[in-house]
């Protein structure tokens, strides 16, 4: 259990509880019902306001220690955790929390006389010699204006003590702010860190933070829809802790969320079922998908030190496929998410909490036994709206999709979330190679045995808001029954949301793409086409795109027609 381990490793007590700094009010009952509200794309509006996505890179920590005794060989980790806190104050650099990586020690080098050994090769060096330490490949998410200009080399800084577990002896308060749900002690003190304090004298040091590496830009990448319905229902639960403090009570956000997640339901024309087997139930046929959204409200499950009631947190996420978490996080003292048995069919996890990007993400990985049927998101900073406010449009945008052939990418549910919250601190993980999309699986690709290629390289220009758009003609010279059509498009664009795609050959048209993608540019991927199967591939192959809206152009740049057998 992951957060075990982190109590060996970093000796953290248990603490009550992880809010935001101000509580957030309960949802008013007048706000706005996303199920409610036209999901379609709306047009363009301040692109700065449709850029809810940032980068991740990898990034080097480095430093200085002076800690002695047991635990100066962990305490880098400890030091990196004052990094978090102190970078994610500044709104824009959101550096993964060690604290749930139980093979952080052994991540720690340590440079001993000009040389860098790993944690094992100083296994035996002196005590007196692990004063500088550097931590590699740690993940962080930058955003807005640290984002600008990055590349594997930039360094940034963070000012963090030289030993961590002094900080409470030597400043007491003086380094840190208050927090009405968290006493100050040595363990949260991290937490908490804040040497801008004008009362804060602390010695202090300046901890290197390189970028080691930077991941490539993602393609358009929706959610794996298939698998979603691949029963014909889609089901969906949403955990909704407590937020207050002492006994639930009938005004707690929590429940407060709940009865608001409830009215908007019925609004939209959901079925309550009486009774559910845990809190309440609704359901809806949605293009022929039975939609079942489940609520649990405080008490039912109140949060991850909610022991009594962990059955039921079993049975959401073993039941459920989207699965939606808003309450206290624990900062990592919990086991909660290490602990259930995790089914094996592919789910969505919602996280809002405290630290949520690379924090709990992590327990929940380890327990899906990878990315393969798990896509997370979570917020890089503590979570100021509750979960109706990014449970809501993402479930909204669902329904939408299973009206509109699924053509609602992640990048197109954050844009709602960044719309709704009004901030883009919420990203997606485990998406990067998502196979789905409304064209055909992104994940196939040509030059299969016995399969015939054909390429159009001339670079045609996309007429900007014309209907009619423009035309690309591959001609099959040879007689052949194709088994399987295979697309690889190179498209050009600055909103590929304005663009409209679809293929012809012998009376038959599929579309590959019809308005996806929001603000993205460009496309790049393949495109399997099965209305094509079994039909004669000689003669013309006709690639129209139509783009839809003003102000944005772009230009086919190529295209390749794989015919298989």
């Amino acid at each position: 259990m992951r957060s075990l381990a982190l109590a060996t490793l970093l000796g953290a007590c248990l603490v009550p509880a992880c809010a935001p700094e101000t509580e957030p009010e309960p949802t008013p009952v007048e706000a706005s019902n996303p199920f409610l509200e036209d999901q379609s794309f709306a047009g363009k509006e301040d692109s700065a306001y449709l850029n809810p996505a940032g980068i991740e890179v990898e990034v080097d920590l480095e430093g200085d220690t002076t800690v002695t005794g047991t635990k100066q060989r962990v305490s880098p980790a400890y030091i990196g955790q004052f990094a978090t806190t102190y970078l994610r104050q500044r709104g824009e650099f959101y550096l993964e929390s060690l604290a749930e990586d139980a093979t952080v020690a052994s991540r720690i080098e340590w440079r001993v006389n000009g040389t860098w050994l790993s944690a094992a090769q100083a296994a035996n060096a002196p005590a007196s010699s692990l004063t500088h330490f550097r931590i590699r490949g740690v993940n962080s998410v930058l955003l807005h204006g640290a984002k600008t200009g990055v590349k594997v080399g930039t360094v940034f800084q963070a000012e963090v003590p030289l030993n961590p577990f002094t900080v409470l002896s030597q400043a007491a308060a003086t380094c840190a702010d208050p927090d009405d749900h968290m006493p100050l002690d040595a363990a949260v003190y991290w937490y908490l860190w804040n040497p801008d304090l004008p009362a804060c004298k602390l010695a202090t040091q300046q901890l290197s933070v390189t970028v080691s590496k930077m991941f490539p830009a993602a393609k358009t990448v929706y959610p794996e829809y298939d698998k979603l319905v691949a029963d014909g229902k889609i089901t969906s639960v949403i955990l909704f802790g407590q937020i207050g403090d002492g006994a639930v009570a009938a005004d707690d956000v929590g429940v407060v969320g709940m009865n608001q997640m409830a009215k908007w339901l019925k609004d939209a024309s959901f079925a309550e079922l009486v009774p559910a087997p845990v809190g309440r139930r609704f359901t809806k046929k949605v293009s022929g998908v039975d939609f079942e959204i489940d609520l649990y409200s405080p008490y039912d499950f109140s949060g991850l030190d909610d022991t009594a009631h962990f059955g039921n947190f079993q049975k959401a996420i073993l039941e459920h496929e989207i699965v939606t978490y808003d309450g206290h996080s624990m900062l990592g003292a919990s086991d909660f998410w290490a602990t259930p048995t995790y089914p094996s069919f592919y789910q969505i996890f919602l996280y809002g909490g405290c630290l949520g990007y690379e924090y709990y993400v992590a327990p929940i990985l380890e327990q899906k036994g990878g990315w393969a049927s798990l896509d997370m998101l979570s917020s890089v900073v503590e979570v100021s709206a509750g979960a109706n406010e990014f449970a809501g449009p993402v479930l909204a945008k669902v329904i939408w999709a299973l009206q509109h052939g699924y053509g609602v990418s992640w990048k197109d549910i954050l844009l709602a979330i960044r719309k709704r919250v009004g901030d883009s601190t919420f990203g997606v993980s485990g998406v990067r190679d998502n196979c789905f999309s409304p064209g055909g699986s992104l994940c196939v690709g040509a030059g299969e045995k016995g399969t015939h290629t054909y390429s159009n390289t001339t670079a045609t220009a996309i007429p900007d808001n014309k209907p009619a758009g423009v035309t690309s003609t591959i001609s099959v010279p040879d007689v052949l029954t194709a088994g399987s059509v295979k697309v690889d498009l190179r498209v050009t664009h600055t909103w590929v949301g304005d663009l409209r795609i679809t293929l012809e050959h012998g009376g038959v048209t599929a579309t590959l793409w019809d308005q996806a993608g929001g603000a993205t540019q460009n496309i790049s991927q393949s495109f399997a086409l099965a209305p094509f199967a079994g039909t004669s591939a000689k003669g013309p192959w006709t690639l129209k795109l139509a783009d839809l809206a003003a102000d944005d152009t772009g230009t086919l740049d190529r295209w390749t027609l794989a015919i298989g057998p």
